[in-house]
């Protein structure tokens, strides 16, 4: 029993540390899903957004879908999604139990509901009637993903997961029959793809919550790097690397990327495009010329160097620029004996961020990059991120960055999600914010609406708060059928509350500062926000021609139907 009574011990660490307080089954759902996802390294709010358990979750707490290592969870994300033969579409299908043992029923729920998920021919409506929403919005992202994928030839994957706190695993021939079961299924409705089914016990959960990303790695030189000093003893250093010795730098000895030093690239692997076919075709078929003459280098950040001889080792490492070359290397370079071929590196050791901004922006944009990539490095992220950490908070403009330091969740603010709670409650677009989260700040017509400099920033991040707040609420909600559209309908929530904490059908900023503090949003106001919502909702059926819920949280005409209402209601 030593992997359980370990494994309680870290997941009590686990909810201390993120400072939640929810109820066992839910927290025991975070860190499983936070442990198996570590490869991916997710953000809090990516592992939120996909959950969907609940009433008729047909057996599934966590449905998430990847592009390569990109997460991808709305609709206005497709346009920019670039598939091709190269790339791979990863789904998560995932059910966390916090129980003793590996149950069989739980996987007659999942196989049931297999017939409708990969079935093309049923239709959006059977969805909605056979599943809550927030699962049903995933399933139809996933058709649309999985038809987009095949069109340009991207491979499939798809992974279910069962965790649970069973000593070790002790899977029945009848649990594995049936594991069998759903990957022959599943291989008949998504044909040429890869289906897997694993199991998580409390001995394989302890393995991943031990795996912590590498601190420190070490990078040989072919001669001893040339150190560069600056002005301050700011130093940094240039030099050249043998190819199979920068291979073993950023693949791990599991052979898999190490994926947290890239992390302050704004760019992820391209896939199969021009210029990664040009590193590709040099790598394995130029063997005549030095792969650096052909190649615009790496260059690397880091907080401290150690030299030893021709090594270095670095700790904090993030490779900013020349990702495309990277994964290029580790996906389609195997080393060759005596391959004496180098790579251009420089290394900038620097702990100062406004720096580190400076230099992912200035080596990105030798190259056409969506603008939204950027905004992190705007003034004024910079400046929410230092008045956030003031007031104990903070605001992670650069994804992962506080995660990865160990601060709670309960305190950690993105920011898309950050963009789509200020949307709904300062410039009462709820809808808008549900249905378009990574569109809203990709025009700076749109993102000027957002973040404005003039608005006091206790009030961002009292908007921030209030949100914390009514989610926790929402997932303390005993009705699942409840719990599943009051988490649909969040952001019209959040809208809602800020009436009526002040009396007034559509506050402004300077409101929120006089008349709201935390004592203000407590549990009965957000009930009131939440049955507000839901008779609105009940209404808006009654007049308009639509009743999917889904159509409806999306809906511009149901964010003006929320406003009348609360015009009426302070008039």
């Amino acid at each position: 029993m030593n992997n359980k009574i370990l494994l309680e011990d870290c997941i009590e660490e686990f909810k201390k540390s993120n400072q939640i307080n929810l109820p066992n089954d839910d927290v025991f759902e975070l860190f499983s899903l936070s442990q198996i996802s570590k490869r991916y390294n997710l953000s809090y709010d990516d592992i939120e957004n996909s959950i969907v358990d609940g009433s008729k979750d047909g057996g599934i707490d966590f449905f998430l879908i990847l592009a390569d290592d990109t997460i991808v969870d709305d609709g206005d994300q497709l346009d920019d999604l670039q598939l091709s033969n190269s790339n791979v579409v990863r789904i998560f299908v995932g059910q966390s139990k916090n129980i003793d043992s590996f149950k069989e029923v739980i996987l007659d729920k999942i196989y049931i509901s297999i017939a409708s998920i990969f079935d093309l021919e049923v239709e959006d409506d059977k969805l909605h009637s056979s599943f809550n929403e927030n699962l049903t919005e995933k399933i139809l992202l996933f058709r649309k993903v999985w038809r987009k994928a095949i069109t340009k030839g991207a491979k499939i994957q798809i992974e279910y997961f069962y965790s649970c706190k069973s000593n070790e695993k002790h899977e029945s021939e009848t649990f594995l029959t049936k594991c069998n079961l759903i990957k022959s299924s599943t291989s008949e409705k998504v044909q040429n793809c890869e289906v897997f089914y694993n199991s998580y016990s409390a001995k394989e959960l302890l393995d991943l919550y031990r795996k912590r990303p590498d601190a420190e790695l070490e990078l040989k030189f072919k001669e001893i790097p040339v150190p560069v000093n600056y002005s301050n003893n700011s130093i940094g250093y240039i030099g050249v690397v043998k190819v199979p010795d920068y291979f073993s730098f950023i693949v791990s000895e599991d052979k898999t990327i190490r994926e947290t030093i890239f992390e302050e690239n704004i760019r992820h692997f391209q896939g199969d495009v021009d210029v990664n076919r040009t590193i590709k075709d040099s790598l394995q078929n130029d063997l005549e010329r030095d792969f650096w003459w052909l190649n615009n280098g790496i260059t690397i950040i880091c907080s401290k160097v150690g030299q030893y001889g021709k090594s270095l080792v670095l700790s904090n490492v993030q490779i900013v620029n020349g990702l495309q070359t990277s994964f290029t290397i580790a996906k389609f370079y195997s080393p060759i004996e005596n391959d004496d071929r180098s790579l251009l590196i420089k290394i900038i050791v620097s702990t100062d961020k406004k720096t580190i901004d400076k230099i992912i922006a200035a080596t990105n944009r030798q190259t056409p990059v969506n603008p939204v990539l950027l905004r992190a490095t705007d003034d004024v992220q910079r400046k929410l991120e230092m008045f956030f950490e003031q007031k104990g908070y903070f605001y992670d403009r650069r994804k992962n960055y506080y995660k990865n330091q160990g601060k709670p969740s309960s305190k950690i603010f993105g920011i898309q999600s950050t963009a789509q709670i200020i949307h709904s409650m300062m410039n009462y677009k709820p809808s808008e914010a549900r249905a378009k989260p990574t569109t809203l700040i990709k025009t700076q017509e749109s993102y000027s609406k957002i973040f404005k400099e003039n608005v006091d920033f206790n009030v961002y991040l009292e908007y921030c708060l209030i949100s914390k707040k009514v989610l926790e609420y929402i997932k303390a909600i005993e009705d699942k059928d409840n719990r599943s559209i009051a988490k649909a309908f969040s952001y019209h929530i959040f809208r809602v509350i800020v009436s009526l904490a002040v009396k007034k059908s559509h506050p402004i900023p300077s409101d929120i500062v006089q008349n709201i503090s935390t004592e203000t949003i407590n549990k009965i106001l957000i009930g009131e926000a939440v049955n507000w919502v839901m008779n609105e909702i009940e209404s808006f059926k009654q007049s308009s021609k639509t009743q999917n819920l889904t159509s409806i949280s999306k809906s511009g005409l149901f964010d003006e139907h929320l406003s009348n209402g609360l015009k009426k209601k302070y008039a």
